[in-house]
């Protein structure tokens, strides 16, 4: 059971989004590319170290099976020596 809003009534519940194909590609993509321009620099487990974030969700980054903050995506970015947008860049 929800626990009451301050004025005494219920909250609303939180929306649950489901990705649609066209996200789940697009998550897919730059996860390849992050894991792309990695590589040749890092292991999968210093980078993660390098972004102060589990391996394991490194992990699923690279497999585009989680919705990348943009906090994280910052730090991805900078880790690689390139500007958030430039890592947007996905071919299509």
């Amino acid at each position: 059971m929800d626990a009451p809003h301050p004025e005494g009534m219920p909250r609303k519940p939180r929306k649950v989004h489901l990705p649609d194909e066209d996200e789940l590609a697009f998550r897919r993509a730059l996860g390849q590319r992050i894991r792309d321009l990695r590589a040749p620099k890092f292991s999968q487990d210093e980078f993660a170290d390098e972004i102060d974030v589990f391996r394991s969700h490194m992990s699923t980054i690279e497999r585009g099976k989680t919705d990348l903050k943009l906090s994280t995506a910052r730090r991805i970015a900078k880790a690689l020596g390139m500007e958030l947008d430039e890592l947007l860049k996905l071919e299509q």
